[in-house]
């Protein structure tokens, strides 16, 4: 699959949630050739990232491992990798798994909600919200969750991410709720739970890994205490 311009984040590496477009990408080719149910839906998807992609004219190789193929569900792992003369370098690993749906139950998260907008954009051919959009919801309000803190954070990327579905939802006009927690904080890493709901109904969670960067050395680095100090109320008021 050919990289595009478009694929590129601030740090000029590959925007966390081309991944999921990429081993969607895939998956659709893998239903065309009769190898995945067409009625099985992702239930949870999780993404490993273990080496930042930068743009080059390289095409991304999506290699993929089917376990599971039967009427009640399927697991797919999809390694992201790009091959460099005779290295084969691994930058991201996609886990989804397939089966009819799921009903994530009451919600769990008490922090008061951010309201987000949907697009008309971010439906599928089914009319329904494209199940990589979900990750971008959980993306774009982690991201405005965390700017509220950015006179005390320096650089940091997503070391893991995972997402649940609930059941799908269509477009509207009227925003939905999506809450953020801190869950963990460590010295270097930090995670963050999320979820996506509307009124009762869950339509996703979502789990992120955060770890703190150094875009000098291209590294992992460990947390001053006033960015300690200040993740500790992450979540808490908007």
């Amino acid at each position: 699959m050919p990289m595009r311009w478009a694929d590129l984040d601030q740090l000029n590496h590959v925007n966390n949630v081309v991944y999921l477009a990429y081993a969607a990408e895939s998956r659709a080719a893998m239903v065309e050739e009769g190898l995945l149910d067409a009625a099985l839906v992702p239930e949870r998807v999780t993404v490993e990232f273990l080496l930042p992609m930068q743009l080059t004219r390289r095409p991304v190789v999506i290699e993929s491992t089917l376990d599971g193929a039967d009427g009640a569900g399927s697991e797919v792992v999809q390694e992201i990798v790009q091959h460099h003369d005779d290295e084969r370098r691994l930058f991201a690993r996609v886990t989804t798994r397939l089966g009819p749906g799921l009903d994530l139950g009451p919600a769990t998260i008490d922090t008061p909600p951010m309201p987000f907008h949907g697009r008309r954009a971010d439906l599928d051919q089914s009319g329904l919200v494209d199940p990589v959009r979900v990750f971008e919801y959980f993306q774009e309000t982690r991201v405005l969750s965390l700017a509220a803190l950015r006179h005390a954070l320096g650089a940091f990327v997503i070391a893991r991410l995972e997402v649940e579905y609930g059941p799908r939802a269509t477009w509207r006009p009227e925003p939905w709720d999506v809450s953020t927690e801190l869950r963990s904080l460590g010295g270097a890493s930090f995670t963050v739970g999320a979820e996506w709901r509307d009124g009762s109904t869950v339509h996703g969670r979502s789990t992120a890994v955060l770890v703190g960067f150094d875009p000098v050395t291209q590294r992992s680095r460990r947390f001053s205490e006033e960015e300690r100090e200040a993740l500790q109320s992450f979540g808490r008021t908007r």
